[in-house]
């Protein structure tokens, strides 16, 4: 019998200022995600990032909480997700959070409850592209967990899926109701990374090359949707230094704003799931950048989330 461990970043329990707090230093405290010296990451995060981002980071969640299930959209989403593919596969789904609850072990766990004859459990890190501060963390982090107790079954990692056919249906399925009235420009966005991250994945190959990756997703898409690709833009989001990988996505919106396009469609095809940064960063801040600077209509299309279509490719990434 197999099992399935979806995993994603993960999200503070609550919207509450206590709880975002704490995930903000989880996350921040990982040297994947923060690349600094080890006597001086909890310096930076502990005196200067949290003391600066928690109240902000407070009240952007509690903008695009799920107060009805009482979840993050990212858990709610996975949650969703793990539910539907347990049901049309009939093999235990859990979910497991890199940051936050719920954790690794208490998602094996709770496989094992569903089932104690699981032989292999196929673990996918929900992150299309290869980032060693998104799939490799989690990799790591998951591998661990399991090497501390004596799991009766093997684990199964399925490689990042930037161009699994069946990622790029769905992607494709998520566009094509948003481009039927017509667009200016479709902007792809991704999540931006430090330079030296990038530079040191290009150098061992293009299975760890994240611009590489990310730009074969938009040529795929494109050819998929048939776009002109002159009317496409690829972007990166979120960045924290200049050092990081650009063009912005806000420098981006605001220059084809006042190059007087009107319609324009945003896409974050890095991520599986909405999030802070796509339900407020881009769907409510850039919105606003775009109209502010003389555009019309932004339109942000959602991720994947918990689509039935999206379930249906989920199935065939990790067969």
């Amino acid at each position: 019998m197999k099992g399935v461990l979806l995993v994603n970043t993960g999200s503070p329990k609550t919207c509450g200022r206590k709880d975002v707090k704490f995930f903000i230093r989880s996350m921040l405290s990982d040297p994947y995600v923060m690349t600094v010296p080890d006597w001086f990451r909890p310096i930076l995060v502990n005196g200067i990032i949290i003391p600066l981002r928690q109240f902000s980071s407070t009240a952007h969640y509690r903008l695009i909480w799920n107060h009805k299930y009482k979840d993050s959209p990212l858990l709610y989403h996975a949650k969703d997700l793990a539910r539907k593919l347990e049901t049309l596969t009939e093999m235990p789904v859990e979910v497991a959070m890199r940051y936050g609850q719920p954790d690794t072990t208490l998602a094996l766990e709770r496989l094992i409850a569903k089932n104690n004859r699981l032989h292999e459990v196929i673990v996918l890190p929900l992150f299309p592209q290869y980032a060693e501060s998104s799939y490799k963390t989690v990799i790591d982090e998951v591998g661990k967990q399991f090497f501390k107790r004596p799991y009766p079954f093997r684990l199964k990692f399925i490689e990042p899926y930037f161009n699994h056919p069946a990622y790029i249906s769905s992607l494709a399925k998520s566009i094509e109701p948003h481009i039927k009235d017509g667009f200016d420009k479709i902007v792809f966005s991704f999540h931006s990374l430090p330079i030296s991250h990038v530079e040191k994945g290009w150098r061992k190959g293009k299975e760890f090359d994240y611009v590489y990756q990310t730009k074969e997703t938009v040529l795929l898409l494109t050819k998929e949707l048939n776009i002109d690709y002159r009317k496409t833009r690829l972007t990166y989001h979120s960045a924290m230094g200049s050092n990081w990988l650009n063009p912005d996505l806000d420098e981006i919106v605001k220059e084809l704003a006042e190059e007087g396009h009107k319609k324009i469609l945003v896409v974050a095809p890095g991520f599986a799931a909405d999030n802070l940064e796509t339900l407020y960063d881009i769907n409510l801040k850039t919105k606003q950048l775009f109209i502010k600077h003389g555009g019309a209509e932004l339109t942000y299309i959602p991720c994947l989330n918990s689509e039935d279509y999206w379930v249906e490719s989920v199935v065939k990434i990790i067969s």
